[in-house]
């Protein structure tokens, strides 16, 4: 076995990367400098020579907001540049896990999204990312793919890490009441991505326990003041996200629901995964 980390200067790629090393699995990891994933001749030239078995696609377009104007790169990362990991992996007998994200609904459900519900992303991030998927499985039908949401690890600015940056900047802090997620440790998807290795199809994976972002902000706000991390907010207000203005649209309920991952791995509870990520940072 060889698996080649895509992206690997991302959360969800360091935090790969580190796993693999510690484990002793064989792999070779790159960024976007070393190989565009846009380009078919560069990612064919790589594959040939590194021959691995397993491909982990973690390299995207993320900047969710700068989408709506950069909307063809968004698309050529997304969506393109997927569908070029997957024509790779059927020409050579590679296995490929593909990440997507749970800004393919619209947030318009009461309950969970199973892997099975209608796609119908909101903002041309999400839009890139469907299509992604949708091009991966058409030139890969046994392809893995992975959706989480409100990603967060060591190494990067994530979702948590930008609301902690404002509890050290901000007196008063507005959050929404209305938006409610899962948040993903990048070391369990990591831990779980290993563990699908072999499969086919399309699963959810996130920690559990739903918040609003309103909730997110208070739990951040409290662990960090235990931990003795310096904290500038004195209030955190309930809000809508009506009253943010940004432009990309986010869903409202993007809760993800775990059940089918959960029949081959047990997923912990955001907390643990949380206090791990506040230990390192203090």
């Amino acid at each position: 076995m060889k698996i080649w980390i895509v992206g690997k200067r991302g959360l969800l790629g360091s935090a790969l990367l580190t796993l693999c090393e510690k484990r002793k699995i064989p792999f070779v990891a790159t960024s976007s400098s070393q190989v565009d994933i846009i380009s078919s001749e560069a990612i064919l030239n790589f594959v040939e020579r590194e021959r691995p078995t397993h491909i982990i696609n973690c390299a995207a377009y993320t900047a969710v907001d700068l989408a709506e104007k950069e909307k063809e790169r968004a698309f050529a990362v997304n969506a393109h540049g997927a569908e070029n990991l997957a024509r790779v992996a059927r020409d050579f007998s590679s296995r490929l896990i593909h990440l997507s994200t749970n800004y393919v609904f619209d947030g318009k459900s009461r309950t969970p999204y199973q892997e099975e519900d209608v796609a119908h992303p909101l903002s041309v991030y999400g839009m890139s990312k469907w299509e992604g998927e949708k091009r991966v499985t058409a030139m890969l039908p046994q392809a893995c793919v992975i959706r989480t949401s409100w990603l967060f690890g060591e190494g990067g600015k994530n979702f948590v890490s930008s609301l902690l940056h404002v509890l050290k900047t901000e007196k008063i802090v507005r959050a929404a009441t209305d938006q409610r997620g899962r948040i993903t440790s990048a070391k369990d998807l990591a831990e779980a991505i290993l563990s699908l290795l072999s499969a086919e199809g399309v699963f959810h994976f996130a920690n559990q326990g739903a918040l609003s972002r309103y909730e997110i902000a208070r739990a951040i706000d409290e662990a960090a003041k235990k931990k003795g991390i310096s904290v500038k907010t004195e209030q955190i207000l309930p809000a809508l996200a009506s009253d943010f203005i940004a432009p990309a649209a986010r869903p409202d309920m993007s809760v993800l629901a775990t059940d089918k991952i959960e029949k081959q791995l047990p997923i912990r509870s955001w907390e643990p995964a949380f206090e791990e990520y506040l230990d390192a940072l203090s």
